[in-house]
């Protein structure tokens, strides 16, 4: 029996920073047992939720699209949300701790689905897994998020998500740890923010005001942090992030680097390399699959690098089942050598 669908406002702030991503949404507990449905919170255990919200049409960044289809990483920062207000509102994770977003996936199963309707707004669905891990006193620290994703009633995606719950003081330790291992060999790492911003179209934007990636001159230099054995014969490519710029059209908290900029930093560096590397045509590339692991906190001031190299080493993109092309591509963040995210992105030339 499902329980009562609790509506979730965006919040209410006084600041001038960008709006929540999504309008208020609708999100609906599906507990297994009748004490769940009765208390209103849940045990230790897997639960089920129903997510549904309206795609955002106004939004000064996720609105700016230069195809004609819905972001990928909309189910992925829906999910996210969703997954904080579960851990509080079903686990009793106190509000106090910090929520950290170690790791995301999103994939595309359906195309057609995701092209924007000529008329009217679309919704987007989520049917959604959550699971508790390491659970201390009843309270989990963590939580693991699965769910499949339709946009108007019809199955397209599949997304996840993996929550840890940090202490205050240990996530603070974790800050100024990863902090000085960027300002120590931040001289290792030449280049510094700036540069010329590729054209809109080319990261997958209308707006100029929305690309957050700058051209590094001197850094295309196929050194990927952790190797790449291929890189003389398949170079990457290399840009700085604008955290400046990122921080006027995407929500989040002041000091912090929020989730959504490093995700929408690596759908914009996708799709350039995606034309850059393979020729694809920037209007119709979308980005169909992404997988994302977090290996420590972006520091909003320091500088911040994204590099991107195809994966393997054919320079041909490969063919999906109805033999388009598809760009492989795996991309790092990093500041200094220390490095901040490790990426796999899809990209289809979808016409």
């Amino acid at each position: 029996m499902p329980r009562v669908g609790t509506d979730v406002p965006p919040p209410v702030t006084t600041d001038r920073r960008p709006p929540p991503v999504f309008a208020p949404h609708h999100l609906v507990h599906r507990p297994e047992t009748p004490e769940a449905f009765l208390l209103g919170s849940t045990a230790p255990v897997r639960q089920s939720f129903a997510f549904s919200c309206e795609l955002p049409a106004r939004h000064p960044l996720f609105s700016d699209s230069a195809a004609p289809y819905h972001d990928l990483l909309l189910p992925v920062e829906s999910l996210r949300e969703a997954a904080l207000f579960v851990a509080q509102r079903y686990f009793r994770v106190p509000p106090k701790r910090h929520a950290v977003f170690a790791s995301g996936t999103a994939r595309i199963t359906a195309v057609p689905p995701w092209r924007i309707a000529d008329a009217g707004r679309s919704q987007v669905g989520l049917n959604l897994d959550v699971t508790p891990t390491d659970v201390v006193n009843g309270v989990p620290r963590g939580l693991e998020c699965r769910a499949s994703v339709s946009i108007d009633g019809a199955p397209c995606g599949e997304a996840g998500a993996r929550l840890v719950f940090l202490m205050p003081g240990v996530y603070m330790n974790h800050r100024a740890a990863g902090r000085r291992e960027s300002e120590l060999t931040a001289g290792t790492s030449p280049g510094a923010p700036g540069g010329d911003a590729p054209a809109p179209v080319r990261v997958g934007r209308r707006s100029a005001r929305n690309v957050l990636i700058r051209l590094s001159p001197g850094r295309d230099t196929g050194e990927v942090p952790g190797g790449n054995a291929d890189a003389e014969e398949h170079p990457g490519l290399t840009f700085a992030v604008d955290t400046g710029a990122a921080a006027g059209v995407l929500p989040g908290q002041a000091g912090q680097v929020p989730p959504a900029l490093l995700m929408e930093a690596s759908r914009q560096t996708a799709l350039f390399a995606a034309g850059e590397l393979y020729g694809f045509r920037p209007g119709p590339a979308l980005l169909t699959g992404w997988e994302a692991v977090f290996r420590g906190f972006a520091e909003p001031d320091l500088p911040l690098f994204c590099t991107v190299a195809p994966v393997g080493t054919d320079s041909r993109p490969a063919r999906d089942a109805a033999g388009r092309a598809v760009a492989g591509l795996q991309l790092s963040f990093t500041q200094g050598r220390r490095v901040v995210a490790e990426i796999s992105a899809s990209v289809l030339q979808h016409i």
